[in-house]
Order: C-alpha cells, then structure tokens, then sequence
C-alpha cells in the first residue's frame, strides 16, 4: 500500500498552537453501523483510491493497507485553520485539497466529523470537489454530530475491529454545532445520494453518500 500527505509548515505551526487547549481524555469506543458496509465496499473490485481527510494515523493506515488500497490523507482542519479563522474559504482551496492523480478517482473519502466544522457555503463547494473527482460508486463516510455544541476541535477516529470506532477527544473545550438537517446535506451533495444512515446513541448520525 501506498500513501500520501501533505502539509504545510504553517499548518505544523497551527496545530502546535491549538495543542495548548488539548487536555487527556480517555477514548471512547462507539459502534459504528456504517462501518461494516464501507469494509465491504473495499473488499470487493480492484485496488482501491482511499482519500482520508482527517490527520495520519498509522494503525488506520495498516488497516486499509489490508484491502491493497491506495491512500491520499489530507488534514481537512489543519488547512482550514491555517486558512483564516471567519474566512470562507473559495473553490480553489478545495481544489487543490481534494485532487486525485490525473486520469484517476477516488472511491472512498473518509470524511469522519470534519464537515462539522465548515461553514455552510463551504461544505458546499468541498461537496462540489469531492463530486468531481469520485468515480461513480465511490462512497463517502461522514459523521455528522446532532448535539447544539460540539468538540472545538474535530475527533480523531481509529479503527477498531469491523465496527467499532475508538473516539480521541483532543480539547474539553465546545463549540457551537451546525446542526446541520437531512435536507441541507442531500442539497449540498448533488450528485450523491444516501447509501444508509444510523442514529447513534451519542449524537452522532452516521452517512454513507454514494456517487451517482
């Protein structure tokens, strides 16, 4: 298996910044619902094109190297804070997050809980990339929180068997949640179409997007 990050110094910087609000908490492990369809999605069919858009964590990167695939990771919420906290960021920030080597396509794109913490006008847009560069079948697998705060900072996921997920809650700190409705995602993913959806019971609503 192969894989690829990129990140910038500043982002480097950013992170190190944000480390000060971090505090120890000990994970949690959630079952996941979806897990299970998205492992047996990459069971079947060639090698597959993974994009990962959390930060780089090695027993996820030994997992899927399980399936042969290869994987892109690209640390959604290092760029977006390195960004401009209260920018809206433009179509060419995520375009060149999400680009898949040329005459190629991603299949699956590991969203986790990131989409939370965009702003509406931009998971729109990071939507619109993700749309262009997934071939038709690919699978996107988000988290989306339904409490009124959430973390400030994005969780970090492990896998754990094939249907648990370990939660690592960087900062006891909250932020306010988008709270985003069913009807806001399907608009903003045009061209996808929900796969499955589960509730969990921690306030977390699991989605498997499927390109059409």
């Amino acid at each position: 298996m192969s894989w690829f990050s990129r990140g910038s110094r500043k982002e480097k910087e950013s992170a190190g910044k944000t480390a000060t609000l971090q505090v120890e908490n000990e994970p949690e492990v959630h079952r996941s619902l979806a897990l299970p369809f998205l492992f047996e999605a990459m069971r079947k069919g060639d090698k597959r094109m993974v994009l990962d858009l959390g930060t780089a964590i090695g027993s996820n990167v030994e997992r899927l190297s399980e399936y042969g695939s290869k994987l892109f990771i690209e640390d959604l919420y290092a760029s977006r804070a390195s960004a401009g906290e209260g920018e809206t960021l433009g179509p060419d920030f995520f375009e060149q997050l999400v680009s898949p080597p040329e005459g190629t396509g991603f299949d699956i794109v590991l969203a986790w809980d990131l989409f939370n913490y965009l702003q509406r006008k931009e998971l729109a847009l990071l939507a619109a990339q993700i749309r262009r560069h997934c071939r038709p079948g690919a699978l996107v697998f988000a988290l989306i929180w339904i409490h009124k705060t959430i973390p400030a900072q994005p969780i970090r996921f492990r896998f754990q068997d094939q249907d648990k997920l370990v939660y690592e809650r960087r900062t006891a700190l909250e932020r306010p949640g988008p709270r985003f409705a069913p009807a806001e995602l399907n608009s903003s993913f045009q061209g996808f179409r929900v796969d499955r959806s589960f509730l969990l019971r921690h306030g977390i609503q699991e989605y498997l997007f499927i390109r059409e």
